[in-house]
């Protein structure tokens, strides 16, 4: 009898900013201050802010996909069906579109995208690929929606990912709070596409691997 399919073995991939882009997703006021409550979109800003200063010391590129739209670069699949004034909201330059203070910093790169996932609405992989990273380590907002579809996506394109589960946050859904659809989605994604860490964990990882290097 053929044995059923339980939990994937634990995987773990090696972080190293030589190999790796830290990749936030839609950082921008209006998911926690604007048209999508997120309750603790706060604490995960600051967390990525806190990690991604870490991540530029260590010589490592940061890469901020964000959505917003302009007359040439409108919204694509469906979503205008499920948020249909979603083009307004984050037209470009508009104050819900703006990153969150202390988020971008000038070396940093900017990626725009269209739709929920990075992967099918943004440069996102071209980018990787040009620079020859391998792995994306991600946060953003919001966990259940266009963190997971770009995590989901990137793995299923090769691309190794960590999820940094507490640079996330969500919005409450249907029956679910905002805590219960982040811990689902975080629990979800590890178990097939991506490996879980908090942000301390990869800042410890990468100072183990800077180590080792020098």
């Amino acid at each position: 009898m053929t044995e059923p399919v339980g939990r994937p073995n634990v995987v773990s991939y090696d972080i190293d900013t030589r190999t790796a882009a830290l990749v936030g997703v839609d950082f921008q006021r209006g998911f926690g201050h604007g048209f999508e409550p997120v309750p603790h979109a706060d604490e995960a800003v600051a967390t990525f802010i806190a990690l991604a200063r870490a991540w530029r010391a260590a010589g490592g590129t940061v890469i901020h996909v964000h959505t917003t739209y302009t007359p040439e670069r409108t919204p694509t699949g469906r979503i205008t069906d499920f948020v249909p004034g979603i083009a307004d909201a984050l037209s470009e330059g508009s104050p819900l579109a703006a990153f969150y203070d202390g988020m971008v910093e000038d070396d940093d790169v900017l990626v725009a995208k269209t739709t929920f996932s990075a992967v099918l609405g943004s440069d996102l992989p071209a980018e990787l690929a040009r620079r020859g990273l391998d792995t994306a380590v991600v946060g953003g907002l919001t966990t259940p929606i266009c963190v997971q579809t770009t995590v989901d996506a990137l793995s299923m394109t090769g691309t190794k990912v960590c999820l940094v589960r507490d640079a996330c946050a969500s919005q409450p859904m249907g029956d679910l709070t905002a805590e219960q659809a982040h811990d689902a989605a975080v629990q979800r994604m590890g178990y097939l596409f991506a490996t879980v860490a908090t942000a301390a964990e990869v800042v410890r990882s990468i100072g183990a691997v800077t180590a080792k290097a020098g």
